[in-house]
């Protein structure tokens, strides 16, 4: 969102403009493509399939595969839901966005039948809803997650600094805990920023 033109849907605009390291910055980041899906079916069918004799899939976590399309998957395990999410991440992404709800849950159907040897068809009949989430169509989140470009050392702190005690800056992509791209580091940026709102706050009254 921080580049984004000015005028564009969600854009945000300074007045005045921000100091020029701060813009530096916000140019050396970049953000993920991710599509996830949620399917919510009417059983835990998965209980019931056994790839080795003497196991089934009652305690599956995690699939993962080679997929083009929805290659992650995992499970609400410990918590023994009728929920399976897909992870479509980069190229798979990028292939995805922007196409209609159902062509997104077809791929996802096909995918996760061939990893569970059943057909799209079945999964369908099975299937009690499934909720869509492209991050890069919304226009106020424009990706799923920041990262760094080549020679971006810095640029998550300067982002998170300061402008003039003033104008004070939170979100993932200014964590320097080691967290950027991660929730854990959207709420640690956030504390971050609270503990320098606070701090400037008591430097005020002290002055006054």
């Amino acid at each position: 969102m921080l580049q984004t033109a000015p005028g564009e849907v969600g854009a945000v605009e300074f007045v005045p403009a921000l100091p020029p390291r701060k813009v530096e910055a916000i140019k050396k980041l970049e953000m993920g493509r991710v599509i996830r899906v949620v399917l919510r079916f009417r059983e835990r069918f998965w209980e019931t399939i056994s790839p080795a004799k003497s196991k089934t899939l009652s305690e599956m976590s995690f699939l993962l595969s080679h997929d083009e399309w929805f290659p992650t998957w995992w499970t609400r395990m410990p918590e023994k839901l009728h929920i399976i999410t897909g992870w479509a991440p980069f190229r798979s992404a990028e292939r995805l966005s922007g196409k209609s709800r159902d062509f997104v849950v077809e791929r996802s159907l096909e995918t996760l039948g061939q990893l569970l040897g059943l057909s799209v068809q079945n999964l369908a009949r099975r299937l009690e809803a499934a909720y869509l989430h492209d991050w890069q169509t919304d226009p106020f989140s424009r990706g799923a997650y920041s990262y760094g470009k080549v020679r971006a050392d810095g640029a998550q702190e300067e982002l998170g600094r300061p402008v003039e005690d003033t104008l004070f800056f939170a979100g993932e992509a200014s964590d320097v805990s080691g967290n950027n791209g991660t929730v854990h580091g959207a709420i640690a940026s956030g504390r971050r920023a609270a503990a320098e709102i606070v701090q400037r706050v008591g430097s005020s009254k002290s002055v006054e």
